[in-house]
C-alpha cells in the first residue's frame, strides 16, 4: 500500500542497537528492576514492533472484494495496535507507570469527524473494536451494548474509506455511523512509531547518569601490579562488567602470576611484565571515568606494531626451549609465547615462522 511505503524497520533496528549497546546497560539495569524482569518486556516489545512494521511495509494492495478488503484493513489496524501497545509498554518501562506521564494523553490531533469525545489513543481503540476486534460486543453509554454492522464503503463522509453502523440494544436509541480513514490510521501509526526517538533519548540520559554516579566512587590504587588487577576486576564487575575489559584483566592476572624456572629468562620475563604497567594504568583510568572504550595499549598483549622485533624475541625464547627440552611451568605462558609467534606469522605470511610455529606446537604439550 503506497501510504505505508515509508514505514520501514530502520527506526526499530536503530532502537534495538541502542538497547544492546552501551555495555548492555539496559539489560543490566532492567533484568531485575525492583524484583521484576522488565528486560523480557523490552525484548518482547521490540520483537513485535519489528514484526508489525515489516508487515505494514509490505502491506498488499486492497482487494476489490469488500469482505476481503475489510479483513485486510483489520490486519492493518491490528499491526498498528501492536506498535502502539508495544511503544506504550516501552514508555512505561523507561519513564514509569505514572498516568500523568503517559504520552499523547488528551491529544485530539489525528482523527477528524469523531463521533465520540475521546482523545486519539482512546478513539483508535473504538475504531479497532468496531472494525474487527470485537464488533459484536461493544460498550455503549452506561449499561448499553452496541453491535457493528457489516462494513461497507463509505458514503456518509467523502473522507471515509469504510463505515459501519452501530446498532444499540436500547430500542429507543438510533444507529450511529462510524467512519474509518486509512490516512488517519497511518498518521496515528507514525506518531507512535516516531515516539521511539523520545525513548531513545531517555535511555541515553539514564546511561550517562549511571556513568556519572559510578565515576564518583574512587578506585583504590595499589603499587603491586597483581593486586591492582584483582581490584580492577571487582571494579569492572560493578561498572557494567565489560567482557573485553574482563578478559584483558584475566589474561593480565594469569601472566603476572606465571613464573618460569629458567633463570636465563628471568630478566626478559620481568621486562615483559613491567611493560604491561601502561595497560593496567589505562584500564584503571578508564574504569574510574567509566569510559569503556578500546584500549590504546592493547597491543602490549596483542602486538600489532614492531612485529619483526617481537618475532625475533619470541623465536629466541622458543628456540631456547626447543634446544634444551625445557618445560614451561605454566600452560598460560606457553600459550602466550606461541600466540605471539602465530600473530607474527599471520601478519607476514612467513613460511619459516609458520613452520617453526608448527614444530614448536608439536614439541610441547599444552595440557
Amino acid at each position: 500500500m503506497y501510504m505505508l511505503a515509508d514505514i520501514d524497520d530502520k527506526k526499530i533496528t536503530a532502537f534495538r542497537d541502542l538497547v544492546n549497546d552501551n555495555n548492555r546497560f539496559v539489560l543490566k539495569a532492567y533484568a531485575n528492576k525492583q524484583g521484576k524482569n522488565q528486560w523480557n518486556l523490552i525484548c518482547s516489545s521490540m520483537d513485535w514492533i519489528s514484526v508489525a512494521v515489516r508487515n505494514l511495509h509490505s502491506f498488499p494492495a486492497l482487494d476489490s472484494n469488500i469482505d476481503i478488503r475489510v479483513m485486510q484493513i483489520y490486519s492493518l489496524i491490528s499491526s498498528i495496535d501492536i506498535v502502539n501497545e508495544a511503544v506504550m509498554q516501552l514508555h512505561r518501562v523507561f519513564f514509569g507507570h505514572f498516568t500523568e506521564l503517559l504520552p499523547f494523553k488528551g491529544e485530539k490531533l489525528i482523527f477528524n469527524e469523531r463521533i465520540f469525545d475521546k482523545d486519539d489513543s482512546d478513539y483508535f481503540k473504538e475504531v479497532r473494536a468496531c472494525f474487527g476486534a470485537h464488533p459484536v460486543n461493544l460498550n455503549g453509554e452506561g449499561k448499553e451494548k452496541r453491535f457493528a454492522s457489516w462494513p461497507y464503503e463509505g458514503f456518509t463522509k467523502s473522507s471515509n474509506d469504510l463505515e459501519v453502523r452501530l446498532y444499540s440494544n436500547d430500542p429507543n436509541k438510533d444507529d450511529i455511523v462510524l467512519g474509518l480513514n486509512i490516512k488517519e490510521l497511518v498518521a496515528f501509526l507514525q506518531s507512535r512509531y516516531e515516539y521511539l526517538d523520545n525513548i531513545s533519548l531517555e535511555i541515553e540520559r539514564q546511561y550517562e547518569f549511571c556513568k556519572q554516579e559510578l565515576a564518583l566512587t574512587p578506585i583504590a590504587y595499589c603499587r603491586d601490579m597483581r593486586e591492582s588487577i584483582d581490584i580492577l576486576l571487582k571494579e569492572n564487575e560493578s561498572r557494567f562488567n565489560n567482557d573485553y575489559y574482563r578478559s584483558t584483566l584475566e589474561e593480565l592476572a594469569l601472566l603476572l602470576s606465571t613464573h618460569l624456572s629458567e633463570a636465563e629468562l628471568a630478566e626478559e620475563v620481568l621486562k615483559f611484565k613491567n611493560s604491561l604497567e601502561p595497560l593496567i594504568e589505562e584500564l584503571r583510568q578508564n574504569l574510574q571515568e567509566v569510559n569503556i572504550v578500546d584500549l590504546h595499549h592493547d597491543d602490549l598483549l596483542n602486538p600489532t606494531s614492531n612485529i619483526q622485533h617481537l618475532a625475533s624475541k619470541a623465536l629466541s625464547i622458543m628456540n631456547y626451549l626447543s634446544s634444551t627440552h625445557a618445560c614451561l611451568d605454566n600452560a598460560v605462558m606457553k600459550i602466550h609465547c606461541l600466540n605471539s609467534i602465530l600473530n607474527v606469522s599471520m601478519k607476514y605470511r612467513s613460511i619459516s615462522i609458520n613452520l617453526r610455529c608448527q614444530t614448536v606446537m608439536g614439541n610441547y604439550c599444552l595440557n
